[in-house]
């Protein structure tokens, strides 16, 4: 591997703001504030999240020993969290729970650093705790922390199509750690690039797309470098083409990205909110507001969804957004709070088909599951990508389904196996398209058939090669789908069916949502609330209405005038020849 000698980049400046900044994180630590949260003092060797007294006197230790090279065979392409993976990367001793890492261990391979001193008490105590051993690989390697997250590899598929890992500069004086990507690399056999930059991987999201988030702390431990400059070092080593680097929200902590948003997938950033009270308010007001304007890979705006974060102890918060997932199993922290549950259904109903699971632990408020748990990239995986269709017109013939289907296990995809599954709302059955090659590498197509305007199609895209991979788009496909609503091209034809598609806002809601719909003509219309099991809560019309479009709203009240409980709830709307339902969570 090349080493390029390239100059660590650390001034006066630099040092004086990691300085400050130190200070402000040990102040609002734990161990300074006293205010209940965990640190993880009873586990040996176990460094805090925050840099101690001692490190705060070592700064300018941070990056000895780092390793720069040349960046990837370019172009490459930084992975993003939902896709496939073999494993998850953890340390011991540990700072997570043993029913999560279990569950861990019953889906995929747990990669777990431990030191050679250490390696008895972690066996012994893995199986103690019933995790199946046969899926735990042990590795031994120093650390000085649990946070692999912050200091772990970051993935790319480098300009050949190979796994590789992009190493940064630990911005902590913690050399083992910062050692920790070197050692992986030999161990599985892939290339590790180094790039100068000081940066933590909590403090860092992307899309697998060339889009990727930020804080301003990369701004701000970087110094001797330019905006431009920190933007063309993640464009060589990660390929990442817009890098968004957007202000913190909270003025203490450590300030990384996934204290308070989370990219769920390509289009949708969940962003906490916080109670009107709290310090944070306005920065998470303006923070959402902002992100809502870019434009994500899509072309399209991004939905931001807000996720409520209660303060739990003075001014903490709960750390809802600081979750993991794992292929098709999302992992929150949960804080002992009356609102865990309505993370866990916020989750739920911006991520369908997901199972989401919520897990106790010792958790800050500003760091919890995905800080100490890091996806490893799966090096053969089926990548499957495709840019769902929105609202289509009547009249066009068909809909075409474009899909980028690359095996990276290069054994070729089966014949007949790249399809389209697609039925209108409300069949059971699926009927199959087959995918085409185009005459772009990796590109299919196909066409779904022409269908009767106000339709609701739902559809989603299968793959198989020859190494036995499976892939879907969406990634948890069928348990959820792509869905596009065809539209008239002008006016509204004889024959056409009595209602549009329904469109509940604002998805989840509390205490008050609205069910919007359009009638093409006057006729008997039903709307009624449900129960994710069946039960009428509350009809709420059941009359005559005059063609148009309709808003009927519901306050969360069940027919007796009881407030419903927070859960999933389904709206049915009923015409003489056609019913649709939509889905909401009623939040608390």
């Amino acid at each position: 591997m090349q080493q390029s000698g390239k100059q660590q980049r650390q001034g006066p400046l630099f040092s004086l703001i990691i300085l400050f900044l130190g200070i402000i994180s040990l102040l609002a630590s734990p161990a300074m504030a006293g205010d209940g949260r965990y640190q993880p003092t009873d586990e040996a060797h176990s460094l805090p999240i925050y840099m101690t007294d001692e490190e705060l006197g070592r700064i300018d230790e941070i990056g000895i020993g780092h390793r720069s090279t040349d960046p990837p065979p370019q172009t490459p392409r930084n992975c993003a969290e939902w896709e496939p993976l073999e494993g998850v990367l953890i340390r011991y001793p540990l700072g997570l729970p043993y029913d999560l890492i279990s569950d861990f261990a019953d889906h995929f391979t747990v990669y777990c650093l431990v030191s050679s001193g250490s390696y008895s008490s972690a066996v012994s105590s893995f199986t103690a705790n019933g995790v199946n051993m046969a899926n735990v690989e042990f590795l031994i390697i120093n650390t000085d922390s649990i946070w692999t997250r912050d200091y772990g590899p970051w993935f790319v598929f480098d300009g050949n199509g190979d796994r590789a890992v992009v190493d940064h500069i630990y911005n902590r004086p913690r050399p083992n750690d910062d050692a920790v990507n070197w050692q992986l690399g030999p161990i599985w056999g892939i290339e590790v690039y180094g790039h100068d930059l000081h940066h933590t991987g909590g403090n860092y999201m992307t899309d697998g797309h060339g889009i990727s988030f930020s804080t301003d702390l990369v701004w701000n431990e970087n110094t001797g470098l330019s905006h431009s400059q920190i933007d063309g070092i993640m464009e060589e080593y990660l390929g990442i083409h817009t890098y968004n680097v957007v202000p913190d929200v909270a003025s203490t902590g450590i300030h990384h990205i996934d204290c308070w948003a989370k990219l769920l997938n390509e289009e949708t950033i969940m962003v906490k909110e916080v109670p009107p009270t709290h310090g944070d308010y306005p920065e998470c007001e303006a923070n959402a507001a902002y992100l809502a304007t870019l434009t994500n890979c899509y072309g399209r705006p991004y939905n931001v969804v807000r996720i409520y974060c209660p303060t739990y102890s003075g001014s903490s918060v709960c750390a809802y957004t600081n979750s993991l997932i794992l292929e098709d199993r999302v992992y929150v922290p949960m804080f002992g709070s009356q609102y865990d549950d309505d993370a866990i259904a916020t989750y739920e109903a911006a991520m369908p088909g997901y199972t989401v699971l919520g897990y106790d632990g010792s958790w800050y408020s500003d760091d919890a599951i995905h800080c100490r748990g890091k996806g490893i990239m799966d090096d053969g995986m089926l990548y499957v990508d495709h840019n769902p269709l929105q609202e289509q017109t009547y009249g066009a013939g068909g809909y075409n389904v474009v899909a980028l289907i690359d095996d990276r296990s290069e054994t070729g995809l089966v014949t007949g196996e790249q399809v389209v599954y697609w039925r209108l709302q409300g069949e059971g059955a699926w009927t199959t398209a087959s995918l085409t090659a185009m005459a772009a590498p990796d590109s299919f197509e196909t066409t779904i058939p022409e269908q009767p305007i106000y339709s609701v199609v739902e559809y989603y895209i299968s793959a198989e090669d020859y190494s036995g991979r499976i892939s879907t788009r969406p990634w948890v496909a069928p348990g959820g789908y792509y869905t596009f609503t065809i539209e008239p091209s002008s006016g509204i034809p004889d024959g056409a069916p009595v209602m549009a598609v329904t469109r509940l806002a604002p998805n989840p809601f509390h205490p008050e949502t609205s069910l919007r719909f359009d009638l093409n003509r006057a006729g008997s219309v039903t709307l009624g609330v449900y129960t994710a099991d069946g039960r009428l809560v509350r009809n709420l019309i059941h009359r005559d209405m005059p063609l148009g479009e309709h808003v009927i709203s519901w306050d969360g009240a069940t027919a007796n005038g009881q407030m419903a409980p927070a859960g999933v709830y389904f709206f049915r709307l009923q015409t003489e020849d056609r019913m649709e339902t939509a889905r909401g969570v009623l939040i608390k």
